[in-house]
């Protein structure tokens, strides 16, 4: 059942994807015309974090019955998986995603805009997204921000992987490895079947189960926590992006890269993943060629 529904709710969460990035697109193109005002801009950038914090709220009422299922989720391709942060995409991948998106009109000011050199209007617009002066200042601190906060992220979920191996898993294995040796001394005229077998007797697996479980489902809870904490600061990162520094015609051009780029590589990986674990076809047998003799 569990499994259900955190399939069912990365399902949802995918045609909501699609049919955000449909919209989206016709927003671009309607604003690229002129056909579109600000404000209906703004709805739609709004619609679509609307639709994203609803995927968190649901995604938090999983992580606390099974946090360590949306570390590596089966019903992602290994290479989604191998690109995840704890369970998602890295907070600073949209704010990396507008730099590239800007494209190389950005860069050429931004050594200028550093170090304090010329004079950079606050109006004046540079990159493909017209971002100003004083937007990428902002961008800038937003990203400082979240790059601290990813990196204490990562540290607490290697201090907890560190924990649930050294207490209480590493007196447990010592415990038994004692238990293996007196064994061991116990039966050395044994075959090596009979000796597993003492062993296995010997171990004091039932004493220590409870313990083993109780650690377990402490490091999972933990999991869920900080999955819990990484989706808010997702979130947040992206809010205060699209809805706080950038323009509303720049907020749809970013979600719009955003969710492209998230649906490419997830059909690319499974295409990729499909084509490897397709059965090979049989080797076609060719007819014995004519003999040449008459």
């Amino acid at each position: 059942m569990g499994a259900a529904r955190h399939v069912a709710c990365y399902q949802r969460w995918i045609a909501g994807q699609e049919a955000g990035l449909g919209e989206l697109e016709a927003s671009s193109a309607n604003a690229a015309a002129g056909r579109a005002t600000d404000g209906e801009l703004r709805a739609v950038v709004e619609r679509c974090m609307r639709g994203y914090a609803e995927y968190v709220a649901t995604r938090r009422a999983l992580a606390r019955e099974d946090g360590a299922a949306l570390f590596a989720p089966p019903w992602c391709t290994s290479f989604e998986n191998s690109v995840l942060w704890l369970g998602g995409c890295r907070p600073s991948l949209t704010i990396r995603l507008l730099y590239s998106l800007s494209g190389e009109g950005l860069e050429e000011h931004i050594e200028e805009f550093i170090s304090g050199r010329g004079a950079l209007g606050a109006a004046r617009g540079m990159g493909l997204l017209g971002i100003t002066a004083r937007q990428l200042e902002l961008v800038n601190d937003l990203h400082r921000r979240t790059l601290r906060d990813e990196d204490a992220l990562s540290d607490r979920l290697a201090t907890l992987q560190e924990d649930v191996a050294d207490r209480p898993l590493l007196p447990i294995v010592r415990e038994r490895a004692t238990a293996a040796a007196a064994a061991l001394g116990a039966g050395a005229s044994c075959d090596g079947l009979g000796m597993r077998a003492r062993l296995v007797v010997a171990t004091p697996a039932g004493a220590v189960d409870h313990e083993v479980d109780a650690a377990i489902g402490s490091y999972k809870a933990g999991l869920g926590r900080l999955l819990e904490e990484a989706d808010e600061l997702r979130m947040s990162t992206a809010r205060t992006l699209v809805t706080e520094i950038l323009t509303p015609r720049q907020a749809v051009e970013t979600l719009v890269a955003a969710k492209q780029l998230h649906l490419t590589v997830r059909n690319w990986s499974r295409r990729g993943e499909a084509a490897v674990t397709q059965p090979a076809r049989s080797p076609v047998t060719l007819p014995p060629a004519p003999s040449s003799n008459p």
